[in-house]
């Protein structure tokens, strides 16, 4: 679907904008909750949700510090980088947030903020998926005050976008609104895999979303909005690329692993034994709890760490990839404490290695 352009005036370059795409991440979560039944970003705002034919614009706006926090004479001044000629209400903050789309009867507006703002314009401040209320008093009376000279669509006045107006105060840095969209992730890899997900693959999934998926598609020609469907297909071929696993359990998964272990070296038949293991570990891990289970846990964390090493090692010339890189990993793990003790069986450090080369992407692909 082609639509208006944003009312900052195009499509912009997506650098600097990791917080907004996170935050994006946070609203297309909300849809799958079913608080939505579009989203889309960089459109007629930096976000626009909509529930039915109702919208609402989201307009992101960050600040450094707590000593910049916004206020309402803040979100209502003036533009003041523009000419003395265009500075006008128009260009604050809530003037470009009401002006330039259409205004449905169902429409809503929402300043999104990182910093707890002033006073005054707390009072319009509503958390994520609690039903807004209009504000009544002096908030309200000086936010129509200021922006008194706004001409608005569709016979609107600023009172009525003033009543529809909320403020959502997200987490201060783009990490902490990552972290919360890892928290309300992880069940749905936790569901899509039937097993508990391993913490990286968690992270792999988030990175496509907000770095590829989000960032890449704000900086097409057009936006598009996706419906839930959408969006869950989108979720569930990032958690295949970040696991190689595919939902109903099919042979894939073996295949997988078996054509990642032949630029190592390693036979058909052995590939299918080394199958086997993972899907003992697999069912063992599930089945495991407290020490138990932290101690595999544990585990899987350094073996992985070891296959990240091995993996910066071969990209970086230091050892040639396919059977090289395969053996480097494979001794690393012969040199783990706990495996040299015996604390660690190596049927249970080897099996892990399979259950991770299983699941990451072209390990070994690049073999010669």
């Amino acid at each position: 679907m082609v639509t208006l352009a944003p009312a900052d005036g195009g499509r912009r370059s997506r650098r600097g904008f990791l917080y907004q795409d996170a935050v994006t991440l946070l609203d297309c979560l909300d849809m799958l909750d079913g608080r939505w039944t579009e989203v889309s970003w960089e459109d007629l705002e930096d976000i626009l949700c909509l529930q039915g034919d109702a919208p609402a614009y989201r307009q992101v706006k960050t600040v450094e510090g707590p000593s910049k926090a916004h206020s309402i004479a803040d979100v209502c001044r003036a533009d003041q980088a523009k000419k003395p000629e265009y500075r006008t209400a128009a260009t604050s903050y809530l003037g470009k947030l009401f002006l330039g789309k259409p205004l449905p009867d169902g429409a809503r507006f929402t300043l999104i903020v990182n910093e707890t703002p002033a006073a005054d314009l707390y009072q319009f401040v509503c958390g994520r998926g609690a039903q807004p209320q209009p504000v009544t008093g002096a908030s309200r009376h000086k936010v129509i005050e200021k922006l008194a000279d706004l001409e608005l669509p569709d016979g609107r006045d600023i009172a009525w976008c003033v009543d529809r107006l909320d403020v959502l105060l997200t987490a201060r840095t783009a990490d902490q609104v990552e972290q919360e969209a890892f928290q309300r992730l992880y069940p749905h890899v936790r569901d899509y895999l039937g097993q508990e997900p391993m913490i990286p693959e968690v992270d792999n999934v988030l990175k496509q979303l907000v770095s590829v998926h989000i960032a890449r598609s704000a900086a097409e020609q057009a936006p598009r909005r996706h419906t839930a469907d959408d969006f869950r297909r989108i979720l569930e071929d990032c958690i295949r690329q970040a696991t190689g696993q595919r939902q109903d359990g099919t042979t894939e998964r073996l295949m997988t692993l078996t054509q990642k272990l032949r630029p190592a070296g390693i036979p058909d038949a052995e590939a299918e034994r080394q199958h086997e293991s993972l899907l003992a570990f697999r069912q063992a891990r599930r089945q495991s709890v407290g020490l138990g289970r932290r101690r595999l846990d544990a585990l899987s964390d350094k073996v992985f760490a070891i296959c990240q090493v091995t993996s910066a090692r071969w990209r970086g010339g230091v050892i040639q990839a396919g059977q090289a890189a395969y053996m480097a990993t494979v001794q690393a793990i012969l040199d783990i404490p706990e495996v040299q003790s015996g604390e660690v069986a190596l049927s249970d450090a080897l099996a892990v290695l399979s259950d991770i080369t299983a699941r990451c992407q072209n390990r070994y692909e690049d073999a010669s």
